[in-house]
């Protein structure tokens, strides 16, 4: 694929990120409250002789506390579109902070929407043979309105003669 610099500015840029609904405090807020009201009520148990109740309150509030973590860090991934002059680069940053990039030749780049069973879609770019799914973690409605968007800059870049590589 062409080297481009990464100095070079892009034409168009969009940057992904799983969507969150809760806030890191929320998500704190949340688990101090179920933990209130399970020592409350473990409490209660153990005043009535049913002390190993409390083994299982706590169980459960170290899962949820488990659980927002886990959510919070799957949250950390990121996929970054850049369309350069002559590149369309993809970069993905995974959970861990690996960094992968792929880049294709916007030209004979195809952007192809599948819908699937129960309002799945997926997201590809398609040229040559190769294929490259995109915003996995995105909604069916995202996935539509970034592929209806790529296409229109992509459209734009071919028919654009500056922006179309030598």
């Amino acid at each position: 694929m062409p080297n481009v610099p990464r100095s070079a500015k892009p034409i168009f840029r969009v940057d992904l990120f799983p969507p969150r609904s809760l806030s890191r405090r929320a998500a704190r807020n949340i688990v101090l409250f179920i933990a209130a009201l399970t020592t409350t009520i473990g409490f209660i148990f153990w005043s009535v002789g049913a002390w190993p109740v409390i083994g299982f309150l706590g169980l459960d509030v170290i899962l949820l506390s488990l659980a927002f973590y886990f959510s919070f860090r799957s949250a950390r991934q990121e996929e970054r579109i850049e369309l350069a002059h002559g590149n369309l680069r993809v970069t993905r940053i995974s959970v861990r902070g690996e960094r992968e990039e792929f880049d294709f030749q916007p030209y004979w780049l195809r952007v192809v929407l599948e819908r699937g069973e129960d309002e799945q879609a997926a997201l590809f770019l398609r040229t040559h043979g190769k294929s490259l799914e995109i915003a996995r973690f995105l909604g069916a409605d995202e996935k539509e309105n970034l592929a209806n968007k790529l296409e229109a800059v992509l459209r734009q870049t071919r028919c654009n003669p500056a922006d179309i590589p030598i």
